[in-house]
């Protein structure tokens, strides 16, 4: 278990103030729903969670042309957050929250419409007949990134004054896909990332802005992955930002060259692809600190485990009683088939807790997860519904509980 994943079971409801430092915050984004989450800003780190269901449907896009019913017609032109550029022939979301539009159904458990489209060769986006006019400034237009059914934009607001916070440099950085930066909107809000899949998406956000070379490179980035063919899959973003990396890190600072190879990392591990990973791994020596974050994700991918166990114990003679260590550990024997001996070090995991905070709730809602697991593996039905329902009882809708629930057939009251 890494640090990040155990931030990431809780979604805190608000942030801090409409200025100040820089701050990080990482996102599973829920994109069964077409509603975009809003977040208050503070000056701290923040994260917050939820899954995409694993299916791969196909999107379909209005041309330009007219829908809608009334006399009142509203159209709108897409342009580029960062340069205020317009955006011909450009893929969009479009919404008036709370309004249902004629012929655009919404989907089940929303009100409003939402209209994907393409925008016309002047950038813009389809004519909406309504039966009265709605203010410009109501309806919400994101371009899009990435490929897939299901998605998420985020709208970010300064607590204080609930302003939308606008120009605001972010990256969006889908795991095992493409990392993207702009900034934000009048409104606020990110760009509308799409995937295929299952996966976890973190935006990271400075009201200082990313260093001038950081935001140029990222998005030369940006531009060079967004023209790769629809479909190409992460070996293909490995090798693109590999060759991105090399042409122009010396435009870059030291924390954001170790951003891009913890990135390349991913991508190698997404792709199962075993030479990436070792040109990854070979760009720079892997810090003590991310030593178990790397391992860890190579033993949830399930994918070269005995590795990924040679750097946890790395990392575990670094910081014997570390919890998000331990959890790993235990995973790692889990997954090489060795029940008891992992349930030993999920246990001691558990133990170093204590009490626990709200900070690490997640921590221990997927590490009884995990414990409920091994121990189902172990036959010992009724201390592994104990551990689930703890879980539960900690974190009701955890989406990594629920998933682990819903694979072993394991229904709690």
């Amino acid at each position: 278990m890494t640090c990040t994943a155990c931030w990431a079971a809780s979604v805190p409801a608000a942030c801090p103030p409409d200025a100040g430092e820089g701050a990080q915050t990482r996102f599973n984004l829920n994109t069964k729903a077409m509603r975009s989450k809003s977040f208050y800003l503070k000056g701290a780190v923040l994260l917050a969670v939820a899954s995409i269901p694993a299916m791969t449907l196909a999107r379909d896009y209005r041309q330009p042309g007219t829908l809608g019913e009334g006399t009142q017609v509203h159209r709108f032109v897409l342009r580029d957050p960062a340069t205020g550029q317009a955006m011909p022939g450009a893929r969009y979301r479009l919404f008036l929250p709370g309004q249902r539009i004629a012929g655009v159904s919404p989907k089940s458990n929303e009100q409003d419409s939402v209209i994907f489209g393409v925008t016309d060769k002047q950038g813009n986006t389809v004519s909406v007949r309504m039966p009265r006019r709605h203010a410009k400034e109501k309806w919400i237009l994101n371009p899009i990134v990435g490929e897939g059914d299901f998605g998420e934009a985020f709208s970010m607001r300064g607590e204080s004054s609930n302003h939308p916070v606008t120009g605001m440099a972010y990256v969006l950085d889908l795991n095992g896909g493409y990392l993207f930066c702009n900034r934000t909107d009048s409104h606020g809000y990110t760009y509308y990332a799409q995937s295929h899949k299952a996966q976890t998406i973190s935006l990271d956000y400075t009201f200082s802005g990313l260093q001038a070379g950081e935001y140029a490179w990222c998005r030369r980035e940006s531009d060079a992955i967004t023209a790769l063919p629809a479909g190409a899959g992460p070996a293909a973003v490995f090798r693109q930002m590999l060759a991105s990396y090399e042409a122009g890190k010396n435009e870059i600072g030291a924390d954001f060259q170790a951003r891009i190879r913890r990135k390349l990392i991913d991508l190698s591990i997404a792709s199962r692809d075993d030479k990436q990973l070792d040109i990854a791994l070979g760009l720079a020596p892997l810090p003590k600190d991310s030593l178990n974050e790397v391992g860890y994700a190579l033993v949830d991918a399930n994918w070269m485990v005995g590795r990924g166990m040679a750097m946890i114990d790395e990392a575990l003679a670094h910081t014997p009683d570390n919890p998000y260590v331990l959890d790993s550990k235990g995973w790692a024997l889990f997954r090489l088939g060795q029940p008891a001996q992992a349930l030993t070090y999920l246990e001691q995991s558990l133990a170093a807790y204590g009490e626990g905070t709200e900070s690490n709730l997640g921590a221990r809602v997927e590490g009884l997860a995990h414990k409920g697991e091994v121990l189902m593996q172990l036959q010992r039905q009724d201390e592994a519904r104990a551990a689930f329902v703890a879980a539960h009882e900690l974190a009701p809708d955890d989406e990594k509980l629920l998933r682990t629930l819903a694979r072993l057939e394991v229904a709690l009251p």
